[in-house]
């Protein structure tokens, strides 16, 4: 989907339609945001352990990772890292700035917008305080672990 989209900024583009290139654009890069979200969960979830089973499951613009129980720390570590990695996608598209303003500012907007999850109500800062509550030396489940 998101390759489409690209295409589709490309076509656009290329016939002169700047505004829907860009359009086009930021709703790819919105898309590619989340796929990161979840790729920085996943990575953190590997360095945390190379032998726990972990599926992604998305269903649109929703996606959720369940995996095995982790120590609180690394569970934390794990929940943190999704939120976090689009700021990754931000610093990506700082030295574009200058050719792509509009796609530069919606980076670092969509980066903070992903970074305030865990702030805010959503299956981020669930599992931030499920850390807490259900440690997995008192035999509970991880926080995104379907049980």
């Amino acid at each position: 989907m998101i390759g489409a989209l690209l295409l589709l900024t490309g076509a656009a583009a290329l016939l002169g339609f700047v505004v829907a290139a860009h359009g086009v654009a930021l709703l790819a890069l919105g898309l590619f945001a989340t796929v990161v979200h979840e790729l920085g969960h996943i990575t953190a979830y590997r360095l945390a352990t190379s032998s726990g089973e972990a599926i992604v499951e998305c269903d649109g613009l929703r996606a959720a990772l369940h995996r095995m129980p982790l120590t609180r720390r690394a569970d934390r570590a794990v929940t943190a890292a999704g939120p976090l990695a689009p700021l990754l996608l931000a610093a990506a598209f700082a030295p574009l700035a200058a050719v792509l303003p509009a796609e530069a500012v919606a980076a670092v907007l969509v980066a903070i917008a992903h970074a305030a999850s865990l702030g805010l109500p959503s299956a981020d800062r669930r599992a931030w305080r499920q850390a807490v509550q259900f440690p997995v030396a008192r035999g509970g489940n991880s926080p995104t672990l379907l049980g």
